[in-house]
């Protein structure tokens, strides 16, 4: 089953059990979004991924740069562990992980949440390639991905028992739209996939796909 048929049934079922007034909450957040341009605005093909640190699940710091050791990298920005849309997103890259290792492609999982919070992700979803913290966001806030929730859908989250100020140890209620950077070895954008409505994501075979054919005409 392809990741767009696991998140239609996800989304459907979800969507069946929720109360109309809490999914009207939520489709007005994702309008809000892609009304304030968010997308329009946010770094594109041709641009510069920031070397930012980032801190991985030993609390170690790392540059972007020093993850970057295949021909691509690709930065799954997500929103955190307690999201099943992004779970099984993460699931789909672990899958295919191999098929892009093959491509000379490596893939990482970046979020916002506290590294206590950020190092169960890869134990529940058995993902060996790196998921690391982005502090307080300030890789996603230099790329452009970044909302903050506004005061119905912060109550809502906080109703089901998603509390952003403790997983993200600040109080800014920021998140990330989800998106998907693609970047070479000089962290070069070759790709960008970002999605305002949390409950659809790219599909990573498209992904691979599109590695492929550009690594095909490199070698020409």
């Amino acid at each position: 089953m392809s990741l767009k048929e696991q998140l239609k049934q996800m989304k459907e079922a979800t969507l069946e059990r929720m109360p109309q007034s809490i999914i009207q909450v939520f489709e007005n957040s994702i309008d809000e979004i892609k009304k304030n341009g968010l997308k329009e605005k946010a770094l594109k093909i041709g641009d510069k991924v920031p070397d930012v640190p980032l801190t991985n699940i030993d609390e170690g710091t790392v540059l972007l740069s020093e993850l970057q050791k295949t021909d691509y990298l690709i930065l799954n920005f997500y929103r955190g562990g307690w999201c099943p849309y992004c779970n099984m997103e993460l699931r789909e890259y672990e899958r295919l992980r191999e098929d892009f290792n093959q491509l000379n492609t490596d893939i990482i999982g970046i979020s916002a949440e506290r590294i206590e919070r950020t190092s169960q992700t890869p134990h529940k979803n058995a993902l060996s390639f790196p998921v690391l913290t982005d502090v307080n966001a300030q890789l996603m806030k230099e790329i452009g991905i970044v909302f903050q929730l506004d005061k119905a859908s912060k109550q809502e989250y906080i109703n089901f028992g998603i509390h952003l100020d403790e997983i993200h140890a600040n109080s800014s209620f920021e998140l990330p739209v989800p998106a998907v950077y693609v970047i070479n070895k000089d962290r070069e954008i070759v790709y960008v996939h970002i999605e305002e409505d949390y409950m659809t994501r790219l599909e990573p075979s498209i992904l691979l796909e599109f590695i492929r054919n550009k690594s095909v005409k490199a070698e020409f």
